[in-house]
């Protein structure tokens, strides 16, 4: 045997491993439109005869066709809420909500209301999400949300005021904060959910969309103080022109001259002058500019809560099972300006469709990466939760989907 023979059997066999395929799931969404549309319009037939309490079992059938028609694996959710537990959570709800839009109204107290309010607004997304989670299945197994409310409220309002002191800048990091604390709460029965996110990833989008809303407030209030300067201007000018006029008329007989009597009634006063004209375009230019930045604002946000969502499913895991989302800033800009329309255009009966598009996209962007046949979760016997944060979540402004 030569040494080229023995060179070749010793050398090592080289063996390319190929990395075992991640099965990747997608949720899908099937509600129609025309079905939505119809149990909308049978929905105000019955508030209308009810004087509006049919609303919350209306609301319960909404949700419980949305949710059956939402699959993952071609396997439905199931929706249990009843409009009854929505009606005692909204009495308990107004315990709180009237109070505090009370003192809203109050001088003195009116900013510590303000940031009262903004804290039961985070309070109440929490609340909403654990009621809804605790009604939903996925193959008969409910998810639920625990947690301590006092926990959560504590930790809501230190960052509501960090927010405020920050002038928003921190708005990012609380937002990360916030969803950590309610991710890693979740459970799919005995299986609980787990979350690392990290809010340097969207800091940057946060301060880039930001911006135009902080241009916006000091263009606002920068107006105002220009409306008030020019405001004094013009009175200390009228004071001047009625002094000036007096002393003249004084002494006119006596220099010969022949000076009708000023006119310093209201009217006179108010009379257009081309000081008024003036003031009147640099209001017109405050006014453009604001709402100029303030549109930009307003899409621009989208572009960071699509950069939300993505970071919070990113880091979202259940067993093997690993999440994400490709929700875009552009994406949902068509979404919102595509519902804002229809909205409009259908003098409001075009709600229940635009919230068939909105579940439909979110749905569509969603994927699951791991094998769901493997997912064996067992049924939690979780406490029973009150339908008042969701009830809360919608008088404050903010009803979250499912």
């Amino acid at each position: 045997m030569d040494n080229s023979t023995i060179s070749q059997e010793a050398a090592p066999v080289s063996k390319k491993i190929t990395p075992a395929k991640v099965p990747v799931t997608a949720v899908q969404y099937h509600g129609k439109n025309g079905e939505i549309f119809r149990l909308h319009i049978l929905n105000l037939l019955m508030n209308v005869i009810t004087l509006g309490i049919y609303s919350f079992w209306g609301k319960t059938r909404i949700r419980k066709y949305m949710t059956s028609h939402l699959t993952i694996a071609k396997e439905r959710f199931e929706y249990t809420g009843t409009g009854g537990e929505l009606l005692v959570g909204w009495l308990k709800a107004m315990v709180i909500f009237v109070p505090l839009f009370i003192c809203l109204y109050i001088p003195l107290i009116n900013f510590v209301a303000i940031i009262g309010f903004m804290t039961i607004l985070s309070l109440a997304i929490y609340l909403a999400l654990r009621y809804r989670l605790s009604r939903t299945k996925w193959r008969g197994i409910k998810f639920s949300l625990q947690g301590s409310l006092k926990t959560y409220f504590g930790l809501a309002l230190k960052r509501t005021l960090a927010n405020i002191f920050t002038l928003g800048y921190k708005i990012y990091k609380s937002d990360i904060i916030l969803w950590s604390y309610i991710a890693n709460n979740m459970s799919y029965g005995d299986m609980k959910f787990t979350y690392e996110g990290d809010a340097k990833r969207i800091k940057r989008i946060h301060l880039i969309t930001y911006l135009p809303m902080v241009c916006a407030f000091l263009i606002l209030i920068g107006g105002g103080g220009y409306a008030g300067v020019k405001a004094g201007m013009k009175d200390r000018n009228a004071a001047s022109d009625i002094t000036t006029q007096s002393d003249i008329q004084q002494i006119a007989p006596q220099s010969g001259y022949d000076i009708q009597p000023y006119d310093t009634s209201k009217d006179q006063l108010q009379k257009r002058t081309p000081f008024d004209a003036d003031f009147e375009k640099d209001i017109m230019k405050f006014v453009g500019i604001f709402y100029l930045f303030f549109g930009l604002g307003f899409l621009g946000r989208l572009w960071y809560h699509a950069a939300l969502w993505q970071e919070k499913f990113r880091g979202l895991r259940l067993g093997n099972l690993r999440f994400k989302s490709d929700v875009t800033g552009g994406g949902l800009a068509k979404l919102w300006i595509g519902n804002i329309l229809l909205i409009i255009f259908t003098l409001g009966l075009g709600r229940p469709i635009a919230l068939n598009r909105t579940m439909r996209y979110y749905a569509s962007r969603m994927r699951i990466g791991g094998d769901l046949a493997v997912l064996i979760a067992n049924q939690d016997k979780a406490r029973r939760q009150s339908g008042m944060g969701d009830a809360l979540a919608a008088d404050v402004g903010f009803d979250l989907g499912l």
